[in-house]
């Protein structure tokens, strides 16, 4: 028979234990993400972007969270982020949202494009311009 000391027993049951807590403590690591995209007018400004980019999130009804130099964020209770990644030198505003599933972020993305579209001025940006539009949902 096979002598195993006491204390290796000991650590090794430990060891499954905290890997049990921490596997059933674990929450399922669902994402859905929805991104897309409009194109800018040119000439618009990171700063007439970025404008834009905060009206969109706060009139989409999303709490605006903190701005960085590129993109304006927001958030919706129950985990849903949302970012406009303004890149005016490629003529292009991302829309991104992210949730537990794409379904549960998809129209909240498609209210920041509308008021997107329809707000901000000056810069070159125009009252409403943007066009097109392709869209991926994960």
């Amino acid at each position: 028979m096979l002598a195993i000391p006491k204390l290796a027993i000991q650590g090794l049951a430990g060891t499954a234990f905290l890997l049990g807590a921490t596997l059933a403590a674990t929450p399922a690591l669902a994402t859905g993400t929805v991104v897309n995209h409009l194109r800018l007018p040119q000439g618009t400004t990171m700063a007439t972007c970025l404008q834009r980019a905060a009206v969109a999130i706060a009139s989409s009804g999303l709490s605006p969270l903190n701005t960085t130099q590129s993109a304006a964020w927001g958030q919706r209770e129950g985990g849903r982020i949302y970012t406009i990644y303004c890149i005016p030198a490629n003529d292009v505003a991302i829309f991104v949202g992210a949730g537990n599933t794409s379904g549960e972020v998809s129209s909240d993305v498609t209210a920041m494009m509308n008021a997107f579209r329809s707000g901000g001025t000056g810069g070159g940006a125009g009252g409403g311009g943007g066009t097109g539009g392709g869209g991926s949902r994960k």
